[in-house]
């Protein structure tokens, strides 16, 4: 049944927790939040109002292995390469990342040709390094979670396809969530 909720399934992400913070402080405020995905993974497949379970990072002592935030899914928010970011951001997301790139202010790669070009090769790499287009979606009811509802990886993905003790996505995936 395409687009009902079931209860055992959660989108799971992973985000440092300064970005959570900030996404908490803005739902609070404004009923929803919108975060940055990295790529689409599974957003598509994710109803609304489908259960989202984040993985802190960047957490320092207080990380992690587990979901220890969760909220609920609003829907993907539409963003086509070279769009400005969507509203809704959180603010610290938006201050690292500042406007995408054609939206620098103008002058801001003002290279001479030649030296364009005598560096095509090292250009090359950097492409190689390069984010793919972002994907953002909604979500509301974004918090910590209780100490005794954390899910942790092992909860959420076996040892094989984890890799080890951690398990952060690098995009959105939608589990099977038993807790």
């Amino acid at each position: 049944m395409t687009g009902s909720i079931d209860p055992g399934r959660a989108l799971v992400v992973a985000m440092p927790l300064r970005h959570l913070e900030a996404g908490a402080a803005a739902c609070e405020s404004d009923g929803s939040v919108v975060l940055p995905a990295g790529g689409p993974g599974d957003l598509d497949a994710t109803p609304p109002g489908g259960r989202v379970l984040v993985i802190a990072t960047e957490a320092g002592d207080t990380e992690v292995p587990a979901a220890t935030w969760s909220g609920r899914f609003a829907g993907r928010v539409e963003h086509e390469p070279g769009e400005s970011w969507p509203a809704g951001l959180p603010a610290s997301w938006v201050a690292e990342h500042g406007a995408p790139e054609h939206l620098a202010p103008a002058g801001a790669d003002a290279e001479p040709a030649e030296e364009e070009e005598d560096d095509e090769d090292d250009e090359d790499d950097e492409d190689d390094d390069r984010p793919g287009p972002q994907s953002f979606f909604r979500v509301t009811d974004l918090a910590p979670m209780a100490r005794e509802r954390w899910i942790f990886a092992n909860e959420l993905v076996p040892k094989q396809e984890r890799g080890g003790r951690s398990f952060v996505p690098r995009t959105p995936r939608l589990l099977n969530v038993i807790d």
